[in-house]
């Protein structure tokens, strides 16, 4: 395959890495910014056509490897109950949340569907994310800065 413009190419990787860290950062500035406050995993996130819950979490026995993303609930310091769930990536249901179970979590006061969930189990995912826009960023840049090398003879 020939790949003619190699720097077009470039460009978007590095905007799309860009744009995932960015994301990250975003989401996850609410740990340093938010309230901090205990929660209740009250059902799971299943996407089709926007985040829906659902309540049975043995349908993630079927895949292992494919983790879901928990719907909390909890009360503001203004006393406002609200139900939430996590934006980041879940990995491996063996290791996920579980209904019932207590997290902690933080939010934004004048957003409080905005959370955080404070648990390793968030880790894998965000790792995963973060290493897969460093990569485009990597790979855009050698794209973007290559150097054509020609043999001469």
């Amino acid at each position: 395959m020939i790949i003619r413009n190699k720097k077009l190419i470039g460009v978007i990787s590095i905007l799309v890495g860009v744009g995932i860290i960015g994301y990250l950062v975003f989401v996850s500035k609410v740990v340093f910014t938010g309230h901090k406050t205990d929660a209740l995993v009250t059902g799971f996130v299943v996407h089709q056509n926007g985040a829906k819950k659902v309540q049975n979490e043995n349908n993630s026995i079927k895949k292992p490897l494919k983790g879901r993303s928990p719907f909390v609930k909890f009360t503001t310091e203004n006393g406002q109950e609200v139900e939430a769930h996590s934006k980041i990536l879940q990995l491996f249901s063996v290791t996920g949340y579980h209904e019932g179970e207590k997290v902690n979590v933080s939010y934004n006061p004048k957003n409080p569907k905005e959370i955080f969930v404070m648990s390793l189990k968030e880790i894998p995912g965000l790792l995963l994310l973060f290493g897969f826009g460093i990569l485009l960023i990597m790979v855009g840049k050698s794209y973007l800065f290559s150097k054509n090398k020609k043999l001469i003879q």
